[in-house]
């Protein structure tokens, strides 16, 4: 008798604590790790604060359980991955398996801790930059047998492929992607083939010479000197964003970092809010100079647009490759759930969606004439939000990783990958059907 009412007792505590680590993941998935309070869990679960730090010490510890069990949810359902063999489609494995990997808000949770530069251990931080590292480290490994045996820097060059391959994965969790209305399983097929060709495209590149794959990372610019008390809390801003995340920002944060009273911040804003819609207001103008412009066009019909599309891709990613507080501003901003009301987050959303707009109407132009107007039309919306989903990847990628991608490789490879996706999709190639 005993026995038994120590079990259930026991059962009805393993209950609870699954009941709050469930909880705290939906909460921190929607407002983020400065965000998420006990009291909100207090609230969500029904139990008193005291329930809760009878099985978690403190905020730190619940957040990184919460995590770990999404984690260890996330890795019981995913496919088995199939090993790469000479004949096998890795287009259709990268679209029927690969990027199928279950969109649990857990990663957009994770990539937003990943973003952030906390200035203290962060274990919950530290437990998803080692599972999305082992992501990278096994698509790296799908991805080596596939190039050339003879290649001296196979190893890098996979590498680079599982990168790529994840980046296009955690675009996904953007916010300008959400509510448009493209065929989902149409964009996945052509990244799909796109990748595939630029995998074919590494290998030719290593079989003539000698490729720069990895660059030496940047040197982080010094922080600039502040010319008034205005420009000073604007920086001060900007770092305890980059360093905590948007709801990390508060008036005393700030004003420490600032070296300034808090007399003096009120001087110049209304309030937090405002200081916050400066700050988004400058990324934007940042962010927009970031964008790809293919300003010069070769005319409709043009039968090969990967020259002009490769040499402004390179600049493009030359910019980016340098990494930049501002972008990191952006994407922490687009990484935040999308019901959630956010402070200069529509101005952000309306710069990519004009840059998206001018791309796709590049496209639209350099298309074969032989293609219908409503091919034409179809292709181009496609290959823009291809190439902005790359692009971003990287671009995330970038502000979490240490690899450094050289931006002349990375154009090349890209310009011919959405090459030959536009090909296969004049050609009538079709998604595969799934299991």
């Amino acid at each position: 008798m005993a026995q038994r009412k120590t079990d259930r007792k026991n059962r009805q505590g393993e209950q609870t604590r699954e009941r709050i680590l469930e909880e705290t993941m939906r909460l921190a998935a929607r407002h983020g790790y400065e965000g998420t309070r006990i009291s909100m869990v207090r609230k969500a679960t029904g139990l008193s604060a005291s329930s809760i730090y009878w099985h978690f010490s403190d905020k730190e510890q619940l957040i990184a359980a919460a995590l770990e069990r999404a984690i260890g949810a996330h890795l019981q359902v995913i496919p088995t991955w199939p090993e790469f063999a000479s004949g096998e489609d890795r287009s259709a494995d990268l679209y029927g398996q690969i990027f199928q990997w279950p969109r649990e808000d857990f990663w957009r949770f994770g990539l937003q801790l990943a973003v952030v530069r906390p200035p203290q251990e962060a274990p919950a931080r530290d437990r998803f930059l080692q599972i999305r590292r082992e992501s990278i480290d096994w698509l790296a490994r799908w991805w080596k047998p596939s190039l050339p045996e003879l290649m001296e820097q196979r190893g890098a060059g996979s590498l680079l492929l599982g990168t790529l391959t994840l980046a296009v994965r955690d675009s996904y969790f953007l916010r300008r992607h959400a509510g448009w209305n493209f065929d989902e399983n149409r964009i996945v097929w052509m990244l799909a083939l796109s990748l595939d060709a630029m995998a074919d495209r590494l290998g030719e590149l290593a079989a003539d010479s000698e490729i720069v794959i990895e660059r030496e990372p940047p040197q982080p610019a010094e922080r600039a000197a502040a010319e008034n008390g205005r420009q000073a809390f604007l920086q001060a801003a900007e770092e305890v964003i980059a360093e905590y995340g948007y709801d990390g920002v508060t008036v005393a944060r700030v004003c420490e970092r600032a070296a300034l009273p808090a007399s003096s911040l009120y001087w110049f804003f209304k309030d937090k809010d405002e200081l916050v819609a400066e700050v988004v207001a400058g990324a934007s103008r940042k962010w927009e100079a970031v964008r790809p412009v293919l300003a010069s066009r070769p005319g409709r019909g043009n039968a090969d647009w990967i020259a002009p599309l490769r040499a402004q891709l390179r600049d493009v990613l030359a910019g980016t490759s340098a990494g930049s507080g501002i972008l990191r501003l952006g994407l922490l901003l687009l990484l935040r759930d999308g019901s959630r009301a956010s402070v200069g987050a529509g101005q952000l959303e309306t710069v990519m969606a004009n840059m998206q707009a001018m791309t796709t109407e590049w496209f639209a132009t350099v298309l074969p004439e032989e293609a219908s107007e409503e091919q034409r039309s179809e292709l181009a919306e496609c290959l823009s939000e291809c190439l902005f989903r790359f692009l971003e990847g990287m671009l995330l990628s970038r502000q979490i990783d240490a690899h450094t991608w050289d931006p002349g490789l990375l154009a090349d490879m890209l310009a011919v990958g959405l090459h030959r996706a536009a090909v296969q999709f004049l050609a009538g190639s079709e998604p595969p059907a799934r299991n």
